[in-house]
């Protein structure tokens, strides 16, 4: 059937409405009109696919890369930059508000400062065509098992696609089978690219089933041809599970960690580590959270889920002490070498479960009143929690806790509006919300929430 796409749903995908029954469509943009074909109906909405552009929208451009419509990344090349940040300023507002029941200043979204070559990491896929032949690249759209080979990632830069085509040139060489999900067989996992985008250092890690001799080979000749490579990792694992990371880590060549730098400060990244993806955004994403956060320079601040430490040493510049609490313990490592590199004294880290830390060493929500707990007096507080959101038993604890500011930093709006409503119910009072684009043509969306205590 013909469709008139009136808008950009959350998560991406195209809408329209046909007598206000709603249907989804992928491969269409906001404006077009399209023939399209209903693949699944339910009581309140069906999905369809667009088979043919009949009018296309007025806010069509030509995308950049030769992958478009293909790839299940960038999807949103097709439409102009001030169209994107629309749609996505408009989600966060419904979603806090459809969520959260939260009616509160939505600021302009920040526009990213470069829409390509913005990602300092990439994981590729290795993968198998039709005929058998071994590739090496991103995953088609819809499809988690079918990687396509790639030609150039224009988010990624030219460096990252390069050692693409090179790494697949040498598994071709030497006849290698990539791995298959299904079969739980095959040696080539990933390929995992990160770049210092301010030193202009790179890390290769290969993720392999298991150890190969040609490896050693295939890192000399990658640090020959690539002279900003300063660490060829090989990560092994024989688990199932779809996670570019291995059990077992061994370095190839040069180091295993390279450096970059944020917020002023210089940052030791290891293959585990968890960097803000978009360097200039992530600063801008620390400016707005210190922002909320406020500090005269003698607060006690609580870095929940602190990583290592790319918000908790800046701020630790401007506060008496912080405090940051990450359940990963490589993470933690890498944080307190990133404190003792800067010269940085007054952080220190918790490794540890959030719920668990925050009621045996601060005392919140225990039933034990007969137990000594040393709690500092806390200012202000910062979560960056992963996309699932903050716990229930976390967010009852931060109530608890019932610090004057709390700046809460979401890479999802729908757990940020679900979080918020609980945060907002009794104890706090949200201020203003900062949305900020971190991936161009892409459905993410980044926010930084600053809530103030109820007096």
């Amino acid at each position: 059937m013909e469709l008139d796409v009136a808008d950009l749903a959350f998560g991406g995908r195209a809408l329209a409405r046909v007598d206000g029954y709603v249907v989804f469509i992928d491969g269409a943009l906001p404006g077009d009109r399209v023939a399209a074909r209903i693949f699944r109906r339910k009581a309140h909405y069906a999905e369809a696919r667009a088979e043919r552009i009949v009018e296309p929208s007025t806010s069509r451009v030509p995308a950049v890369c030769s992958h478009a419509g293909l790839c299940g990344g960038c999807r949103f090349q097709d439409l102009e930059y001030a169209v994107q940040l629309r749609h996505k300023e408009r989600q966060v507002a419904e979603c806090l508000q459809h969520l959260g029941g939260i009616a509160t200043a939505i600021r302009p979204i920040l526009a990213a400062p470069t829409q390509f070559d913005y990602r300092n990491k990439m994981e590729y896929s290795f993968g198998r065509d039709r005929e058998g032949q071994l590739t090496l690249g991103l995953h088609r759209r819809g499809f988690f098992d079918r990687p396509f080979d790639l030609d150039r990632c224009h988010i990624a830069g030219d460096v990252s696609s390069d050692l693409v085509a090179c790494v697949r040139d040498l598994a071709r060489a030497e006849g290698m089978t990539a791995y298959d999900t299904r079969r739980h067989e095959g040696l080539l996992r990933y390929l995992v690219v990160r770049r210092g985008r301010r030193t202009n250092q790179v890390m290769v890690n290969l993720v392999a089933s298991e150890e190969h001799e040609a490896f050693a080979r295939w890192a000399t000749v990658i640090r020959e041809r690539f002279p900003a490579v300063r660490s060829v990792l090989l990560n092994t694992t024989r688990r199932r599970a779809q996670v570019a990371l291995g059990d077992e880590e061994r370095v190839l060549a040069g180091t295993d960690r390279i450096e970059e730098i944020l917020g002023g400060l210089t940052f030791e990244i290891s293959s585990s580590s968890f960097f803000q993806t978009n360097t200039e955004q992530g600063e801008t994403l620390l400016r707005t959270a210190i922002d909320g956060l406020a500090l005269a320079g003698g607060e006690c601040v609580l870095d929940l889920y602190s990583g290592t430490g790319t918000f908790t040493l800046p701020i630790a510049r401007r506060a008496r002490d912080v405090i940051g609490i990450e359940s990963n313990e490589a993470a933690v490592r890498d944080a307190e070498r990133n404190a003792a590199r800067n010269e940085i004294g007054n952080a220190r880290f918790m490794a540890g479960d959030a719920m668990e830390l925050l009621r045996d060493r601060f005392g919140l929500g225990t039933r034990d009143a007969t137990r000594p707990f040393e709690r500092p007096e806390i200012d202000a507080v910062l979560v960056d929690p992963p996309r699932a959101g903050l716990h229930p038993g976390v967010v009852s604890r931060l109530i608890h806790l019932g610090a004057p500011r709390l700046v809460y930093v979401s890479c999802n709006p729908a757990t940020l509006g679900r979080d918020l409503a609980l945060l907002c119910e009794e104890r706090y009072r949200p201020e203003w919300v900062q949305p900020v684009d971190m991936f161009p043509h892409t459905p993410h969306i980044e926010c930084v929430a600053m809530l103030s205590r109820r007096t």
